[in-house]
């Protein structure tokens, strides 16, 4: 799939350029409109699930969600420099007071967490009892886990120990996009209460290229095939190859 790469993502592609590949991604953010019509079509879900008061991003990447919701509204965090991150953290040990943070939002990220119950136990602490953490991330639907294992660079893996740990943890390159499908599998397991998920996407996002590849088909005909993608019939559970789930404090 190389051969699809887009041309300035080609050098920097593979572990070791996490920081220049931002750069690229930023510069494939304000050229691609494609790619910005279905990420804001997104932000506007998410928004619409945000409680008032400070939003937090986890792993804000080249900090397009807070500079499209307003950077006033949110403090990007991201364990990589970028030129819109305000703090640099590392997401399994969050630096905020217990029960200060109104919404933290994660964004495609959950699957390079190499311990992503620590992250929730994080987010647990430091949520406001009121509060909401919004999370969107890949969805391994029956359609999306062999559109993933045929043509996704990270390959999803299912494999657990007898404790039901995943016996391959995602880096912070190769990430196992099985990692969220499999934890909200068993929400019992978490420390935050599942309130809502909505699954979503089908076919047209990937044809788009996102971020790393060249699309594969005209704006305006993805536009088309992903006005058709809202029907129920195809933003569902069988065939979505996205979720947005949306968790509050337990107790």
């Amino acid at each position: 799939m190389n051969f699809l790469l887009n041309p300035e993502v080609r050098p920097y592609w593979g572990p070791g350029h996490d920081e220049q590949l931002l750069r690229v991604y930023e510069g494939v953010w304000n050229r691609k409109s494609i790619l910005r019509y279905y990420y804001e079509h997104w932000y506007r879900r998410i928004d619409q699930a945000l409680v008032p008061g400070r939003v937090v991003e986890i792993a804000a990447g080249t900090g397009n969600f807070c500079r499209w919701l307003g950077q006033r509204r949110v403090v990007a965090t991201d364990i990589v420099r970028g030129s819109h991150i305000a703090v640099m953290l590392d997401a399994h040990h969050l630096p905020f007071a217990p029960n200060s943070v109104k919404n933290f939002v994660m964004i495609d990220a959950l699957h390079h967490l190499t311990d992503p119950l620590q992250f929730f136990e994080e987010v647990s602490r430091a949520l406001a009892p009121d509060g909401r953490f919004v999370m969107l991330e890949s969805y391994m639907s029956p359609w999306g886990y062999a559109l993933f294992k045929g043509f996704h660079h990270e390959k999803p893996d299912y494999s657990v120990d007898a404790n039901g740990q995943l016996k391959k943890l995602p880096t912070l390159w190769q990430g196992n996009p099985a990692v969220s499908s499999l934890l909200i599998r068993h929400p019992e397991r978490l420390p935050l209460r599942v309130e809502k998920i909505d699954y979503f996407e089908f076919l047209s996002y990937p044809l788009s290229g996102g971020f790393s590849y060249r699309s594969l088909l005209p704006a305006w005909l993805l536009r088309v095939m992903h006005r058709i993608e809202q029907s129920p019939l195809i933003a569902n559970r069988y065939l979505g190859v996205r979720m947005l789930v949306v968790m509050t404090k337990k107790g």
